[in-house]
């Protein structure tokens, strides 16, 4: 109830300073970040109204509104019929009643296009405001990315478990299951509205494609394989990633992990509260241009991560962003061939006064990451 309290009251400082009579919060995610509601739009919006020194509105189609009044957070709430609604009973007339369309009001940067079209009257500023209080974490959200942490290396083992020589993406995506039902029995409960859980395997020259799903007749073989634990539990995520072999790696092979390993340490290295995210990402791409790399590069060392599993701060060249305490986010470079296969590691990283913390323990060494091929 209080980390609910001080959001609103943070996010009241921000419309103050910004001159605003108002800021709009729509979409699921923020809706949960605010008040601890699970709610699915669809084609009926929600708004919570947003004005310093007063409490929260409610904007609510009238088929929720019983339910918006079990959210503890102090609050009022304001009914529409229906949409699509009659004349005079529809969300935007609620919405007239509240705010007059000469009023200064904030969107979200997460609003849709299509309510951003129909909110054309008020010329709503697009601002970063609750994306930018999202970035720094409340002790209880760090614990339950802890918690999804620690489920995210399960996942990968289970997978890697059931990896071996020649066999199918299929047989190993059974880790999936297995994991739901490991998560249900020690936890007591899976939301489905605010959960997702998956576990995927690139298979050798597949690695080189990191955002190809996994075919189910993919199979596993010689040269590099990359395994991906990407979930939510109970509202926030976290990232494991390997890079693994089913058969010895050769010199090459054994030479290229460790650069992919040291590129990572660079990250790492220079993680702390005030560093640039910008020259975070610059010195690990910097090294890996250096050895040679530059035409195997797809994509920034690393993301923000939280109730979304990517979000911001941007760990990339040319992101804004300044790394701040209890801030999370991924660690991942990586190194890819056409063809050939690619080379990446991700941890879920926490960013502390003193530097940084890995959530994700999976061991990341080669002899750890060479598995048997029996």
């Amino acid at each position: 109830m209080q980390n609910y309290k001080n959001r609103f009251s943070n996010l009241e400082t921000k419309i103050t300073e910004a001159g605003l009579d108002a800021f709009l919060i729509s979409s699921k995610d923020s809706i949960f970040y605010f008040t601890g509601f699970r709610y699915e739009p669809f084609e009926r919006p929600f708004f919570i109204i947003v004005r310093p020194g007063m409490k929260p509105v409610f904007l609510t189609p009238r088929l929720e509104a019983e339910n918006m009044a079990t959210i503890t957070v102090q609050h009022e709430i304001l009914e529409y019929a229906e949409y699509p609604a009659p004349e005079g009973e529809g969300y935007l007339d609620g919405l007239n009643s509240i705010l007059p369309v000469n009023s200064d009001i904030g969107v979200e940067f997460s609003i849709t296009g299509e309510l951003l079209a129909t909110l054309s009257d008020w010329s709503p500023q697009v601002l970063p405001f609750v994306e930018q209080l999202r970035m720094i974490k409340s002790p209880d959200e760090i614990a339950a990315i802890r918690k999804a942490a620690y489920y995210s290396d399960r996942g990968l083992q289970l997978a890697m478990n059931l990896s071996a020589f020649g066999r199918t993406i299929s047989e190993t995506d059974n880790a999936n299951d297995m994991l739901k039902r490991e998560i249900i029995q020690k936890e007591g409960q899976l939301d489905p509205y605010i959960s997702s859980i998956w576990q995927g395997i690139w298979a050798g020259k597949f690695g080189a494609q990191p955002h190809r799903f996994p075919e189910p007749d993919d199979k596993l073989g010689d040269g590099p394989n990359v395994g991906l634990s990407f979930l939510r539990i109970n509202g926030y995520s976290a990232e494991t990633e390997r890079t693994f072999f089913v058969t010895p790696p050769s010199k090459e092979e054994t030479e290229i992990f460790a650069t992919m390993l040291e590129a990572g340490q660079i990250g790492y290295s220079n993680l702390r509260p005030g560093a640039s995210c910008h020259e975070v990402d610059g010195k690990v791409l910097d090294f890996l241009r250096r050895e040679g790399f530059a035409d195997n590069l797809l994509h920034r060392t690393g993301h923000g991560i939280g109730m979304g599993g990517h979000e911001g701060p941007w760990v990339a060249e040319g992101s804004e962003h300044v790394l701040e305490e209890n801030m999370v986010i991924s660690i991942e470079p990586g190194i890819y061939w056409r063809g050939k296969g690619g080379y990446r590691h991700s941890d879920t990283v926490l960013i502390t006064s003193g530097g940084y913390e890995t959530l994700t323990r999976l061991p990341r060494d080669i002899a750890s990451m060479s598995l048997s091929s029996g």
